[in-house]
């Protein structure tokens, strides 16, 4: 049991960086991105695609990391140039057309077949306490810690996080102020496309995935962020990985293993009510 939930951290580590990106992008530009893990997917199955080619792995992964910032901050240019005063809402749901267009190109680029994917970490596992642990758990959860700890630096201790999260509220006010807000925009959308990436490119030798697959793994990078209401980085990075420890563990047990792909969605239900609690039980009384 203890082996699979220590299998599951790099799933989990994945699920939380993405969260930590979802939380970002909600904070300083007001989007919820449903495309966040295929923009990932993009960078990454493109690293895959240049070691097929011949192109050396770290090579293959810095172009891959690069055409996801393009893309990511293209994307962050349009909601941008175009989406910068509707409601959260709507520049919510114009992500979910980005979504269904990445999903579309990468089928048609990648088609929808499973690919082994070599690891970008060494394969090697040393033993603590009789666990087996493998090298990329522990990079997976330093890069998990690192990340959450810079942007968490970045949101309540920079003038910049500020200025980006008065953004969110007031775009053209800031602009005014004399703020180039779509250029923080892009900023913002390339970065966390880029770290959406390195996500990925941990988690997908693991699984051996389809570029849909890899893409819906914003679900339970969503629920994670849920638990945090979207607002608080930490809470966001302990959802993910422990979405990824209960997968792991479900996983070693036979009854639990074909359902374990549920666990997002409970966690999601149970944030869901949590979040309510106070208008439903407050109304009574």
């Amino acid at each position: 049991m203890l082996d699979g939930v220590v299998s599951g951290l790099v799933s989990g580590s994945a699920y939380a960086i993405l969260a930590v990106c979802v939380v970002v992008l909600y904070r300083l530009v007001g989007v919820l991105n449903f495309g966040q893990a295929a923009l990932g997917a993009v960078g990454a199955y493109l690293c895959y695609g240049l070691l097929g080619t011949g192109v050396p792995l770290p090579l293959a992964a810095l172009g891959g990391l690069a055409v996801s910032g393009v893309v990511a901050g293209l994307a962050g240019w349009v909601m941008a140039r175009w989406f910068a005063e509707p409601s959260q809402t709507v520049r919510s749901v114009v992500t979910v057309v980005l979504l269904v267009v990445l999903l579309t190109a990468g089928f048609r680029m990648f088609g929808d077949s499973p690919r082994v994917m070599p690891s970008i970490v060494p394969d090697s596992t040393f033993d603590v306490a009789g666990v087996r642990i493998s090298l990329t758990t522990v990079v997976a959860l330093a890069l998990t810690v690192l990340v959450a700890a810079a942007l968490s630096l970045l949101l309540r201790h920079s003038q910049i996080g500020l200025r980006l999260e008065a953004m969110s509220e007031r775009p053209t006010t800031v602009q005014l102020l004399g703020v180039n807000s779509r250029r923080l925009a892009v900023i913002v959308w390339a970065t966390t496309g880029v770290l959406s990436t390195l996500a990925l490119l941990l988690v997908a030798p693991t699984r051996n995935p389809t570029f849909e697959s890899m893409s819906f793994l914003v679900v339970p990078a969503l629920a994670a962020a849920l638990l945090g209401a979207f607002s608080r980085v930490w809470v966001a990075v302990a959802g993910g990985l422990a979405v990824g420890a209960v997968e792991g563990a479900g996983a070693r047990i036979d009854a639990l293993a074909e359902y374990r792909g549920a666990i997002p969605f409970v966690v999601i239900a149970v944030a869901l009510v949590w979040l309510r609690r106070r208008e439903v039980w407050d109304a009574p009384r």
